[in-house]
């Protein structure tokens, strides 16, 4: 018999959330701790992550798919290259082919306590850009610090089967860790969670010696050593890239990823206010602080950028429905239906189906329960509308995730800030309306964008709002109206992941046309271009050689974001909305018209 196992090292690159569900007087939710007080990452939601990663990776090296996502009812055991690693996804007590996990996975504990800290997090009112208030959606949850390191292990069990492809899935599995796009917790597309796996090595003894099973006997597991072989991953990786073939199907596969990656340069002063840190300075208002190695430092959290980014995605989607509505409409009547049948983009804080531009989880939750448990056991996408399929809702977890953006320079410059409220009637300052802030000035975060399986309209639609970011027509953070959070883009780069040729993400509807065969031949150059490799990943990245090649391909990304809004229809179809809706016998289109003539 051999003992095999593989050690590594979880640096977290973002602040981490494992929540338990359970609230205190100091927050509403606590991280997960063991019996002894020691803070951990369960075992259960690593394997979770690992498997969940394989699911989607095994079909594209020839493995059959998995139940879990052909969505194939069978009262048989699956019995893919996933379920013999991470345990049969349809266990049968009758069955003599279903097994029991294979690769056994530790729960990820630190000896040592570091800085916590408490985030807070709240709603934004998509009439209005501030702080939702009806829907009181305020909240906050204890993290861990950027920087902290766990210690991985896995053991791999004896009976796992002799089948050539189960270790090099698993290795390319933790290869996506290994490049950094792993995350993990509570909250990941919300900026929490990302790491970075290192120190990867591969243990193995032959227990069948003597010597060497003395040795196991009397000193455990051989975790803490470091003679194991730190080139295994790489070799199995290799290997996997030879297995690669295109994938016919429509099953929910690994195919492409973009990370877009750029510095957001603050033009003036800038906050993302935090309760906590407020309290303990003794101003009204303070930024945002993480625990580095280096000392404290301010951090973008991502659930902000995620959030402006949202809200100015839906803005720009309806705008677009509400020019297509008008154009093709005769009357006012009839421009509003078609507006109520073809709106994009839901107001995802509403929650009832009459509110204007109701949210789509209002109108799911308003089904019949056997329909409702449909969607949470297959997904709801085809019902969401388009932000909601980018973004996520409640009934589907969205593929982007904005990560918490780490502060870029030695020095942090502080300006403090004191504010009064005039009195509308006296012209004077109102005593009771007087508060302070400490804000950033001009500060840069670093900012990390990924997108796994991007839709070519999803690619257009980011770029239209990173291009509105960049323009200042979004602002990130407290006191917009004050001039506060103005931002631009510096330092751009953009790295696109294909498996193979054909996941490249390029839909053109009319191949005939000029600018469609331009997009044709930009995506030709580029594969023909060097590009590197990235796990099992080839990788194509923006450079001033293919920087007209990569203008053309977004240009055919906006393209096909606009066909995808003129195509759409409203699964639910909206009642009320509040553009085209008459309000106390005023039309609001009769005084501010989509088209002025």
């Amino acid at each position: 018999m051999k003992f095999r196992a593989i050690t590594a090292k979880l640096t977290l690159r973002t602040a981490l959330h494992v929540g338990t569900g359970s609230d205190t007087e100091t927050t509403d939710d606590l991280l997960r701790r063991d019996v002894r007080g020691r803070l951990l990452i369960p075992g259960t939601a690593i394997a979770g992550v690992l498997r969940s990663i394989s699911t989607r990776l095994a079909p594209r090296f020839g493995g059959s798919p998995c139940q879990a996502i052909n969505n194939q009812s069978s009262s048989a055991a699956c019995q893919c290259l996933v379920c013999q690693l991470f345990g049969d996804v349809n266990p049968r007590e009758d069955s003599d082919t279903a097994t029991a996990a294979r690769v056994l996975v530790y729960d990820a504990v630190l000896d040592t306590i570091p800085s916590l800290t408490i985030r807070d997090g709240v709603g934004i009112d998509r009439v209005t850009g501030a702080a939702a208030r009806r829907e009181r959606i305020k909240f906050d949850y204890e993290v861990l610090p950027a920087g902290t390191v766990f210690t991985l292990r896995l053991e791999i069990d004896p009976k796992l089967p002799d089948v050539p492809k189960l270790l090099p899935l698993l290795a390319a599995t933790l290869a996506e860790w290994e490049q950094g796009r792993g995350a993990i917790g509570g909250r990941v597309n919300r900026g929490l969670g990302a790491f970075i796996l290192n120190e990867v090595q591969w243990i193995e003894r032959d227990l069948n010696q003597a010597e060497v099973l003395i040795e196991f006997l009397h000193h455990g597991p051989p975790w803490h050593t470091t003679d194991g072989d730190r080139t295994w991953l790489t070799n199995q990786v290799q290997q996997v890239r030879a297995w690669v073939k295109q994938y016919q199907g429509n099953d929910p596969v690994t195919r492409s990823w973009v990370l877009a990656e750029f510095t957001l340069a603050a033009t003036g002063p800038f906050l993302t206010n935090d309760v906590a840190q407020a309290g303990r300075s003794g101003f009204d208002h303070a930024p945002v602080f993480a625990a580095y190695e280096q000392g404290a430092k301010p951090v973008l959290p991502g659930s902000s950028l995620r959030g402006a980014l949202r809200s100015q995605s839906e803005r720009i989607a309806r705008t677009l429905a509400t020019f297509s509505a008008w154009d093709n409409g005769k009357d006012m009547e009839s421009r509003k239906t078609a507006f109520l049948t073809t709106c994009p983009a839901c107001n995802p804080l509403t929650t009832k189906t009459d509110d204007p531009v109701a949210s789509c989880n209002s109108f799911i939750k308003a089904l019949p329960k056997v329909e409702r448990d449909t969607f949470e056991q297959k997904g709801a996408e085809e019902k969401l509308c388009l932000a909601c399929r980018l973004f996520g809702s409640p009934w589907n977890g969205s593929r982007l995730r904005v990560e918490d953006a780490p502060f870029v320079g030695d020095k942090v410059t502080l300006k403090v800030l004191d504010f009064l409220a005039i009195d509308r009637f006296t012209g004077g300052g109102r005593d009771t309306a007087k508060f302070d802030a400490v804000v950033l000035w001009q500060p840069k975060f670093r900012v990390r964008l990924f997108l796994e399986n991007p839709e070519p309209w999803e690619l257009g639609w980011l770029a239209l709002v990173l291009r509105d970011l960049h323009d200042g027509l979004i602002t990130i953070g407290f006191g917009a109206a004050k001039g506060f959070g103005q931002c631009r883009i510096e330092d751009g780069a953009v790295t696109l992941g294909i498996i193979h040729e054909s996941d490249f993400p390029l839909s053109e509807t009319n191949n005939q046309e000029p600018a469609a065969q331009q997009a044709i031949t930009a995506k030709q150059r580029l594969l023909q271009s060097k590009g590197g490799m990235s796990g099992v990943y080839r990788t194509l990245m923006l450079d001033p050689a293919t920087e007209n090649d990569w203008r053309t391909l977004v240009e055919s990304w906006i393209r096909s974001f606009n066909t995808t809004i003129t195509g759409y229809n409203h699964t639910f179809g909206l009642k009320k909305d509040s553009y085209f809706d008459e309000i106390n016998g005023t039309w609001l289109p009769d005084l501010y018209p989509a088209r002025v003539s």
